[in-house]
């Protein structure tokens, strides 16, 4: 393959290559010439945007929201930033009282349980007791039954 033969180049496509000093709105140079120029729409025309994701321009000292585009009043901005934090502040407060309050409720059913078990025992000593007793009343019936019998049988004998 010979390298100075050009019908073996490729065609030339450059045609539909984009320059990229060229601009791409072509009204873009009276746009630069004005004093005064509209920002462009924001993103979204969310009313109410909480500001959630914020752009900070140490330049110009201002920020911005991501979200909206508006441009942020830094004081406002920051005392929303602390009624936030205020609210976490009294939410956390608010879980310290209650896992307080659940702690105490665990000791009193853990002192309910160790009474219940405590109880339990007792009674199963006193069932045990029952159980030995009825066990020898039973023994004793069996054994005055027999005798019964016997002195039944005595005095069928002797009549």
């Amino acid at each position: 393959m010979n390298l100075s033969d050009e019908s073996d180049l490729p065609p030339d496509d450059s045609d539909n290559v984009l320059v990229f000093t060229r601009r791409f709105d072509a009204n873009a140079d009276i746009t630069e010439m004005r004093n005064f120029v509209k920002a462009p729409d924001a993103k979204s025309k969310n009313r109410w945007c909480t500001h959630a994701k914020i752009l900070v321009d140490d330049h110009l000292r201002q920020l911005t929201c991501r979200l909206c585009g508006k441009v942020i009043d830094p004081f406002d901005w920051i005392n929303s930033v602390t009624d936030g934090e205020t609210k976490v502040d009294w939410e956390l407060q608010t879980l310290r009282r209650e896992i307080t309050d659940h702690r105490s409720g665990l000791e009193k059913i853990k002192r309910e349980e160790l009474n219940c078990r405590e109880r339990v025992k007792t009674l199963q000593f006193k069932l045990s007791d029952l159980n030995a007793e009825i066990y020898k009343a039973n023994k004793e019936l069996a054994f005055l039954t027999e005798r019964i019998g016997q002195v039944k049988a005595l005095r069928g004998k002797n009549s």
